[in-house]
């Protein structure tokens, strides 16, 4: 299984995520040839190397002629749909938009629809988040996790104005990442970056410390800024989960609460939190509570160290007053993970191997992207990697 980990020790910006991504080996062909299918006015991407407290790191730059344009929401979505990038490219980078949209609409007491980008919408960031998203796309990992964030602290200007930082709006979408409060002067989390992060974290992973895994590359994004204390840089490692070969057994918190007086419309937001925030797994059951009501029993499995965490976000978005927590032991099948290629690209496959037999079990994700571009059903397309997944393991 390829692990992709985002070592922010000292946070993360658009510019050093893409760094990262080159330094790591994407192509800057590659890279450029992607950008040219947006169709944006005149800008021009380079790369280099910069040396931060004598670490040496890629540095990605964006230059514009010039842009006053204030866009909205659907005028960013416009310029990402019409372009030449994969499905997957564009999901990322309109739901990185999404969360700024939706971080500065709570801010400035509006709504994403009619929220105005002012730097955010300019056509670096546009340029920043989407390069970043060709780059998670290119490398192509099984799950994502980030480190710790340090925010920073102090002031910085804005097009509103003076701003606390760490920026209202970075704050607002690293709500469910464990940030570092060490009183770093100066801003180390870009809002870009933050949407970046979130955006990519939600899809296959989520805050951990550095998980069991065999490192095999590694690349460093150098930022615009100068610290006395740290490298401003991100370091990116990619390589492959360290998986036991046999079936053994682990512990892990679970997490439960009963509600019955909520909008059950809140559930949504509620688990997009909670498993970007680094949930194993989490559910609700009907139930039926104290006087009869109606309600929900809400399930919640994670690691230890994420117990507290995950449990301030259910305080913050749940009515409830109180949640029970216990350790549990659990067997666990060994399990192993291989991308097979199909008619309708890749799609990787989870072997969950018992004594007698091996599950395949095709990744959900890939399948459904896999069928919305190529307009198969779904079964089809499942059917189809498990079926090629057996065979190469001579089944």
């Amino acid at each position: 299984m390829k692990i992709l980990y985002f070592d922010c020790f000292s946070g993360v910006s658009g510019d050093m995520i893409v760094g990262a991504f080159l330094d790591l080996g994407l192509p800057f062909d590659f890279l450029q040839a992607q950008l040219d299918t947006l169709g944006l006015p005149q800008f021009k991407v380079s790369q280099g190397r910069l040396e931060k407290h004598k670490l040496s790191a890629a540095k990605f730059n964006v230059e514009v002629s010039e842009d006053k344009t204030h866009r909205h929401l659907h005028h960013i979505y416009d310029i990402i749909d019409s372009s030449g990038l994969s499905l997957r490219v564009k999901e990322i980078a309109r739901d990185a938009f999404r969360r700024l949209a939706e971080a500065e609409a709570k801010i400035h007491n509006s709504t994403p629809e009619k929220v105005h980008f002012h730097e955010v919408g300019a056509i670096d960031a546009i340029v920043d988040i989407v390069s970043a998203a060709i780059g998670y796309d290119y490398f192509n990992p099984d799950r994502i996790f980030v480190s710790e964030i340090p925010p920073g602290t102090g002031a910085a200007r804005s097009a509103h104005g003076i701003i606390p930082i760490p920026a209202p709006a970075a704050l607002e979408i690293l709500k469910g990442f464990p940030l570092d409060m060490t009183p770093l002067k100066g801003e180390r989390v870009t809002p870009t970056g933050a949407a970046v992060i979130a955006s990519l974290a939600a899809r296959h992973g989520g805050y951990a410390p550095v998980p069991a895994m065999i490192p095999e590359k590694v690349g460093y994004g150098a930022g615009d800024k100068d610290f006395e204390d740290r490298p401003n840089c991100l370091r990116l490692i990619l390589g492959q989960a360290v998986i036991a070969a046999t079936m053994g057994s682990d512990t892990i918190e679970i997490l439960e609460t009963n509600i019955d007086d909520m909008n059950p419309q809140i559930f949504d937001h509620l688990l997009d939190r909670l498993y970007t925030a680094g949930a194993a797994e989490v559910f609700i059951l009907p139930a039926i509570t104290k006087k009869s009501r109606p309600g929900f029993l809400l399930t919640v499995l994670c690691k230890k160290e994420l117990s507290a965490p995950l449990g301030d976000i259910i305080f913050e978005e749940t009515t409830t007053a109180g949640i029970r927590y216990r350790r549990q032991e659990r067997w666990i099948l060994a399990r192993d993970e291989k991308a097979v290629t199909t008619p309708y690209g890749k799609i990787r496959v989870k072997l969950l191997k018992t004594k007698e037999q091996t599950r395949f079990q095709p990744e959900y994700d890939d399948c459904r992207r896999a069928a919305e571009e190529h307009q198969v059903p779904l079964q089809k397309i499942m059917e189809t990697a498990r079926r090629i997944a057996e065979q190469e393991e001579g089944l």
